[in-house]
Formats: C-alpha cells, sequence, structure tokens
C-alpha cells in the first residue's frame, strides 16, 4: 500500500468512526440533532431494539426511553403494543436504578421497527425533544439532573410507571399517564434538566392518583363502570 492510499484509508476510519460516535452519543450536540442522524443512517430499511440501542449507548441512551414512550403519550390506547414495551421500559428504567446505562435486554433485542413506521416515530419524538430543548434553561438544577441518587429515583419512578403502562386493562387514557412521567423523566436525563426531573415526580404522582382513583371505581363499580367512562370520552370525539 502507497503512503497516499494509507493517509486515504485512515482517513476514511475517522471519518466512519466520527458518524458512529455522533449516532451513539459521544459527539455533542443537541438531542434531536442526534436524533436527524439516526434517521439518515437507518433511512429505508427495518432497525431492531437491539441495533436502536446499540446506536444509542452512552450519552444517549436514556434517548431510547424517551423514543419508545412517546407513541403512548396520546389519548388512544395501543392494545398490543402497550404491554409489551411496557415491560421493556421497565427493564431498562431498572438498570438506570442499578446505576447502569439502559440497555435492551437479549429476550426483546431481536424485535423489528418496520421501516414505514420508523421515520414517523423519529419524527414525532424528535419534533417533542424540539420543543422541550426549547424550553430549557441552561445551567438551571443541573446539580439535580446530575446527582447519583436523583437519578436512580427517576429510574425507580420510570420502572413503576412502565409495570402500569404493562397492564393489560381496558381503561381509558391507561397509557398518557404512566408514559408521560417515563417520557419526562427521559428527557431530564438527557438534557440534565433538574426542573424537568421535578415534573417528571410530579406527573408520577398525578398517575399513581389517576390509578387509585381508578381502582375505588372499580373495586365499587365493576369494570362496567370503565365502559361507561370509555362511551363517554367517546361522545366527546
Amino acid at each position: 500500500m502507497s503512503p497516499g492510499d494509507a493517509e486515504n484509508a485512515a482517513a476514511g476510519a475517522a471519518a466512519a468512526g466520527d458518524g458512529v460516535a455522533t449516532a451513539g452519543g459521544a459527539a455533542a450536540g443537541p438531542m434531536h440533532e442526534r436524533l436527524d442522524v439516526l434517521a439518515r443512517e437507518c433511512r429505508g430499511r427495518d432497525v431492531s431494539l437491539g441495533e436502536l440501542s446499540a446506536l444509542l449507548a452512552g450519552d444517549s441512551a436514556p434517548l431510547l426511553l424517551f423514543v419508545l414512550a412517546v407513541p403512548f403519550c396520546q389519548p388512544v390506547p395501543l392494545f398490543g403494543l402497550s404491554t409489551p414495551v411496557g415491560l421493556l421500559l421497565a427493564c431498562l428504567g431498572w438498570q438506570v436504578v442499578c446505576g447502569r446505562s439502559p440497555v435492551v435486554p437479549r429476550r426483546f433485542a431481536s424485535i423489528v421497527i418496520p421501516k414505514k413506521f420508523f421515520p414517523a416515530l423519529l419524527g414525532g419524538t424528535g419534533r417533542l425533544l424540539r420543543w422541550l430543548e426549547s424550553r430549557r434553561r441552561s445551567g438551571e438544577w443541573t446539580a439535580l439532573a446530575v446527582s447519583p441518587v436523583t437519578r436512580r429515583l427517576c429510574g425507580a419512578n420510570i420502572t413503576l410507571c412502565a409495570l402500569l403502562l404493562a397492564l393489560p386493562v381496558p381503561i381509558p387514557c391507561s397509557n398518557i399517564f404512566p408514559s408521560l412521567p417515563i417520557a419526562l423523566g427521559a428527557a431530564a436525563m438527557l438534557e440534565r434538566d433538574g426542573r424537568m426531573m421535578l415534573r417528571a415526580g410530579a406527573a408520577a404522582v398525578v398517575n399513581l392518583l389517576f390509578w387509585a382513583v381508578w381502582g375505588v371505581l372499580i373495586g365499587v363499580y365493576g369494570w362496567g363502570a370503565a365502559e361507561a367512562v370509555g362511551d363517554w370520552l367517546k361522545g366527546l370525539w
């Protein structure tokens, strides 16, 4: 190999390494830009959860929690998806409690996100992340967000809410209440935003109140209460 070829090969390897670092979260920059890099790398093909976890390793690891939680932050329940995704999020949240960077377990790694759904998933996540980033005030409450104790508490919050998301119960709005604290907690870890971490805690309290109220209603009136509230909500639409 000539000296010129060696230099070209080294430059190519460095460029490839930069690309991996950017996708994996080692490079600096807003999180929505990392999502844009990820969308370009995975354009036109199916993506497994294991590959997505590898691409979002390092500082971007909480972005995996955010990406998985955001689709459930809406009033329409996603039957058949909330249970497996909730269990996966609970596993990831427990890893945060243990002080580890969240990585998709082997049992879930082979699950594939279809190429038709993946761009819409990243697009919606990116828009929400841009909005959250625009409202963040740099340097405020950062110490709270980076504290190991606070991050472990945030992981416990995510784990509990994810288990509630996984419950296969026909209750109206049973997806949005547990998924919102998960998304806020993940965003707080991503952005190192202490205020958002407090909002995630407040959302978790509201989530527990939601389930407590439903527990009382179902205990007193049975599952007919869920059907009656569901019919009333449909009438509003």
